[in-house]
C-alpha cells in the first residue's frame, strides 16, 4: 500500500490555488514537488510551511500553532 504524500492530502481548495501559483512561480513549482515527495507533515521545513500559507493563498491571522505544527485545517488527516 502506497501511502498518502502531503500534497495528495491537500484539501481541495489549498491544492486548487497551489497549482495556479505553480504555473506562474518556479518557487511554488518547488514546494509543488517537496509536497509530492513526503509524506509526514513533520518533514517539512519551516520555509516549506511558510511558502504552503503564501502559495496556497492561506493569510497567516488565520493560522494557529496546531496548524503550523501539524497541518490541521491544511491536509486531510
Amino acid at each position: 500500500m502506497r501511502l498518502k504524500t502531503i500534497y495528495d492530502r491537500l484539501k481541495p481548495g489549498f491544492k486548487s490555488s497551489l497549482q495556479t501559483n505553480a504555473r506562474k512561480y518556479s518557487s511554488a513549482k518547488r514546494l509543488k514537488y517537496a509536497l509530492m515527495s513526503n509524506t509526514s507533515w513533520y518533514d517539512l521545513t519551516v520555509s516549506q510551511v511558510s511558502d504552503i500559507s503564501v502559495y496556497c493563498d492561506i493569510p497567516t491571522y488565520k493560522l494557529s500553532a496546531q496548524d503550523l505544527l501539524y497541518g490541521n485545517s491544511i491536509i486531510i488527516k
